[in-house]
């Protein structure tokens, strides 16, 4: 019997076949480069040489994706390819024989197949391998490959949708399922939102032991429905008061994405700059294309306008720390506001704009310190995006939001995709059955 070993090396994941007394080696490597701010990804077999369909696929059918979203595609296709090079054959001729092969190779661990043992380190869940399998029926789109083994399906099944918190009328959904997509086992324990309550211990947490910067950042999150990117993206130029405004305590914020930003600066929804000319153009001056307007109150423009003064401060810096926000923290102006120069609101301690890791870092500590429930291991549940779904609970629940509103507010195309949103915990549900009682007996006694 076969045997295929998987090793962790200096130069990243290996895979040895052991067939009898002959073995061979296979490293397929995901590559990314930076070149002029775009971040080019490929997947490099063990000879060396780059798969070029994958360089196509993720650097111009994808260009205009996440960056997320393409370095899941990247893993998926570097898994792709060391499966390959492992069973000696060619994309185009994978069979029905190699369905479960390729599953079992994607969820790792150990055990013993028809003809081969696995020996894999790593081991994935459903959910990750059904990701997997959704990048190669894009990629054999790509390729033109329209009758392969990862789009054989099942038919069609019917999701019903017997009523939600907008009180819309029943309504059902066809999915379409296929035949190699393993059952994904959904656990939902920790809370999909922040309720207010948790929102008012948290900035009693911050208060306490942080900053004004900490305090501001879950402000926006919670009370104006900010993505983590979003608030990151914030440049100087983007606080506008009502010496812009021309109107009496009018104070907004702009979202938009600039040719500086970092792929944790992003503007979801917002038009994405690849080069510095783009901020010229006139898709990107209009509303809803370019940028987004985001009203805030008079009290949060000048706590926004606080923690700037006190970042920035020339008598609050050392030369170290001057010299990193003058040379590091440069933002591109896209606006005539007039400003010597513009630079991301958000810093680190060493005056650079903040990443998206070190805040990770930091919103997980003070989850903890509040004493809210975080996912052990696989993380299912984004702590920021908790409050925007905190965000829009309190819409439904305390002000009464349907779904066209909630769409408006969450910044929405459309009103299906806010359903997402409604997450309702074991004391919402209690809490609904009490109200819908009290709503029958009402009527009764009527």
């Amino acid at each position: 019997m076969d045997k295929i070993v998987e090793y962790k090396g200096y130069f990243g994941v290996k895979y040895e076949r052991i067939q009898g007394n002959n073995s061979s080696e296979v490293m397929v490597a995901a590559i990314l480069k930076k070149y002029k701010e775009f971040t080019y990804m490929m997947v490099i077999g063990t000879n060396q040489k780059v798969c070029y369909d994958t360089y196509k696929y993720l650097n111009l059918e994808l260009e205009d994706k996440g960056f997320s979203h393409r370095e899941l595609a990247l893993r998926a296709l570097k898994f792709l390819y060391s499966y390959l090079e492992l069973f000696n054959t060619d994309i185009g001729y994978l069979n029905p024989d190699d369905k479960n092969k390729i599953i079992t190779f994607l969820k790792g661990g150990k055990g013993n197949g028809q003809y081969i043992t696995y020996c894999l380190e790593t081991v994935r869940k459903n959910d990750t391998v059904n990701a997997y399998l959704g990048v190669y029926r894009s990629f054999f789109d790509f390729l033109g490959i329209t009758d392969n083994i990862f789009k054989e399906t099942k038919g069609l099944y019917r999701i019903i949708d017997s009523g939600n918190a907008y009180y819309s009328k029943n309504n059902s959904l066809q999915v379409q399922t296929y035949s190699m997509n393993l059952k994904e086992i959904k656990i939902n324990k920790v809370p999909k939102y922040i309720s207010y309550k948790e929102y008012l211990d948290i900035l009693k947490v911050i208060n306490d032991k942080y900053t004004l910067r900490e305090k501001i950042i879950v402000k926006l999150m919670y009370e104006y429905g900010l993505r983590i990117g979003e608030v990151f993206g914030l440049t100087i130029e983007d606080i506008q008061g009502e010496e812009i405004t021309k109107q009496k305590d009018t104070c907004r914020l702009i979202l938009r994405n600039r040719f500086t930003d970092k792929p944790w600066q992003y503007a979801k929804g917002c038009m994405k700059i690849t080069s510095p000319d783009e901020h010229l153009s006139d898709g990107y001056s209009v509303e809803g294309n370019g940028y987004q307007i985001i009203p805030i109150s008079p009290t949060t423009y000048f706590l926004i306008q606080k923690y700037i003064d006190e970042t920035t401060s020339p008598f609050s810096m050392s030369d170290k720390a001057y010299e990193n926000y003058s040379k590091k923290n440069i933002a591109d102006k896209v606006s005539k506001n007039d400003i010597y120069r513009n630079s991301y609101v958000f810093i680190s301690k060493n005056y650079t704009p903040i990443t998206g890791g070190a805040w990770n870092t930091i919103i997980k500590k003070i989850f903890q310190e509040v004493g809210l429930e975080i996912d052990k291991g696989k993380k299912i549940n984004n702590l920021n995006h908790r409050f925007r779904h905190g965000f829009a609970m309190f819409k439904v629940l305390n002000e009464g939001f349907d779904e066209l509103k909630l769409s408006y507010v969450l910044r929405h195309a459309n009103t299906s995709s806010v359903k997402i949103y409604f997450n309702p915990t074991d004391t919402d549900l209690i809490n609904f059955a009490i109200m819908q009682d009290k709503l029958t007996k009402r009527g009764l006694n009527l």
